[in-house]
């Protein structure tokens, strides 16, 4: 658990969570405030009803991007409970990919019946 945090944070994903909760709000508030403020002014209006239609179309991203348990394992957030995903990470220790092989990167992967080579 203690390392998925970690790599969340070194990632800053509470963090961008939060910014774009905060920029959300922002464009709600300022499309509400000044359509209440000045709805004779008309540009003022349409500038401030698209902040509202821009704010209700990005609701789903956002809903989906909040709900997210874990950024750094995307496929795994579909298929795993949070309690799954740390169980499985539990024990990994991880280090940074150094070896390069002409443009590719070699990775070592530990599976059940052993250690597998993958080029990406």
């Amino acid at each position: 658990m203690k390392q998925l945090r970690k790599t969340e944070w070194q990632k800053g994903y509470p963090i961008k969570k939060n910014l774009a909760l905060c920029a959300w709000v922002l464009m709600l508030l300022a499309g509400f405030a000044g359509i209440l403020s000045h709805p004779e002014n008309i540009p003022s209006l349409v500038a401030c009803v698209l902040a509202l239609a821009g704010a209700v179309l990005t609701l789903p991203r956002l809903i989906r991007y909040c709900r997210k348990t874990y950024h750094s394992m995307p496929v795994l957030n579909r298929r795993l409970t949070k309690e799954e995903q740390e169980e499985l990470v539990e024990h990994e220790i991880f280090k940074t990919i150094k070896n390069h092989c002409g443009g590719q990167i070699l990775l070592k992967v530990r599976t059940g019946s052993g250690l597998m080579e993958v080029m990406f």
